[in-house]
């Protein structure tokens, strides 16, 4: 059918990629090889890609839209990315359901079958991946836990991310629950 999604990847800007890898690398999480993407004006290094999801730190190294970000939002959790199998049908069946389509979109879909969703209010992005296949297992990135309003439970729910978002309690601060430790993004973007 095509709506079907699982978590692929919790992303974080950071300002710097390697040092935050450092400090999860202490823990003895995997740690990949930083990539530089001049495209998008980033150097990304995964963490624990073998998982069926993954964390992925992004530190905004020239022009563009992660910059931008940088820019306007500052460090710190910038998408929660999804895999599904036909990103068109997704999207249609998102219809009313309070996300909002990305421009950026417009650019992605035809280049790399991503769409981005947005909601004001709501603390990070959606990407949404076309995959041939979805790929099930144990995942890295088990809670992400943000300050949300009660209605993005309704959010959540829409895009298949209420088993791993969790409300935390207004003002707190947004952590990761990797394998069982939990880490504050802010160590992250303090690392």
């Amino acid at each position: 059918m095509g709506t079907e999604a699982t978590p692929s990847h919790v992303a974080v800007l950071v300002p710097s990629a390697r040092r935050a890898a450092a400090y999860l690398e202490a823990f003895g999480f995997a740690v990949g090889a930083a990539e530089a993407w001049d495209e998008e004006g980033t150097l990304e290094v995964y963490v624990e890609r073998g998982r069926s999801n993954a964390l992925l730190l992004m530190e905004a190294t020239g022009p563009g839209p992660y910059r931008d970000a940088l820019v306007r939002r500052g460090p710190g959790l910038h998408h929660l990315a999804i895999d599904v199998l036909d990103v068109e049908a997704y999207v249609t069946a998102l219809a009313g359901s309070g996300w909002l389509l990305h421009p950026a979109s417009l650019r992605t879909l035809a280049r790399s079958r991503t769409a981005f969703l947005a909601r004001p209010g709501f603390p990070a992005l959606i990407e949404v991946q076309s995959r041939d296949e979805l790929e099930p297992g144990e995942p890295f990135v088990a809670r992400v836990s943000l300050p949300l309003e009660p209605a993005a439970e309704r959010l959540l729910r829409a895009v298949q991310l209420h088993g791993i978002v969790a409300a935390a309690p207004p003002g707190s601060e947004p952590s990761l629950s990797l394998a069982g430790r939990e880490v504050p993004v802010r160590a992250l973007v303090e690392a």
